[in-house]
């Protein structure tokens, strides 16, 4: 009955966090990265936090919370570079249940090359990984693993000799699995991410549009924590959340090797060739209604 109350558990939170996604936009000369990371939890107390961070602030510390991305990207993608960053990070609680929000924009230039009008852009930074610690108002919001869910798990499992344990879809009999995979839990980890080459595409050729998007089959990362009573019943969950996916957009016909992405402008004879036409057209008003004014005449004197 335990297990049984223990693995229905995470499908009902799953529902609760589903639809947090990082989308990509690929325009001509830039990557537009949108990030909405959400994690539920309730097996800790998190601090109130509403911050922001972006243009309105002085120019050293946007660098200082935008460097992190800077380096994390450039370490899968040469010469790519970051230009700006929104990020946001709000805390909220209901019914004894944690929310942590994390939304960040962020602007990438030096990913597309240009050869005569094929475009291609090197999207490898998906699977990046912002690996050091990142705090805002006292709160760590990246290292959410090791530094609030780790020693929450560790101290129930000290209060709880029989607690049991749920891990991304396994029932251990101890704290190792659950303590081992909360330690290396990052929230700005992407090392997961496949080529997306691999991701599911989808084309609309006569919407000039073409994006392909990734879908965790089950949560990144999912921990439920049970305090059974002597007589069997569950007294307490604790549990701990993060479901990503990921998307990315080009307003192009496009198509995909690896992590590169390709795409076609259109050549400076096919602008062109809308304003010929449209000239020619104005012409041929002109001379129609030129050529009628006058016939008149001829046509008034004829009649005489």
């Amino acid at each position: 009955m335990i297990i049984i109350v223990i693995a229905i558990l995470p499908i009902s939170m799953m529902q609760q966090v589903s639809g947090e996604a990082v989308s990509l936009v690929v325009s001509t000369d830039s990557v537009s990265m949108n990030m909405n990371l959400v994690l539920q939890e309730n097996l800790t107390a998190l601090p109130q936090i509403n911050a922001h961070i972006g243009p309105g602030n002085s120019t050293s510390l946007v660098q200082l919370y935008l460097q992190p991305f800077r380096d994390a990207i450039q370490r899968t993608t040469t010469g790519a570079d970051v230009s700006s960053i929104n990020l946001s990070i709000t805390t909220t609680n209901s019914t004894k249940l944690w929310t942590l929000y994390e939304n960040y924009s962020l602007t990438i230039t030096g990913t597309n090359s240009n050869s005569r009008s094929e475009i291609a852009s090197r999207l490898n930074f998906v699977s990046m990984n912002v690996s050091q610690p990142l705090q805002i108002g006292g709160l760590e919001y990246n290292q959410v693993g090791p530094a609030i869910l780790l020693p929450a798990l560790q101290a129930k499992a000290a209060a709880y000799p029989n607690l049991q344990y749920y891990i991304d879809g396994s029932n251990p009999r101890n704290a190792v699995i659950p303590e081992e995979t909360t330690a290396r839990f990052l929230l700005l980890d992407f090392t997961w991410i496949p080529e997306v080459s691999t991701w599911s595409g989808n084309q609309d050729i006569l919407g000039q549009s073409t994006g392909w998007r990734f879908d965790l089959t089950a949560p990144r990362y999912n921990l439920t924590l049970g305090v059974p009573s002597p007589e069997g019943p569950l007294l307490a969950e604790y549990t701990a959340i993060y479901n990503p996916s990921m998307s990315i957009t080009v307003p192009a016909n496009a198509w995909v090797n690896g992590n590169t992405v390709y795409f076609d402008t259109p050549a400076p004879a096919e602008a062109i060739m809308p304003a010929i036409a449209l000239t020619s057209l104005i012409v041929a008003i002109g001379t129609l209604i030129l050529d009628r004014r006058i016939a008149s005449p001829f046509r008034a004197r004829k009649k005489r």
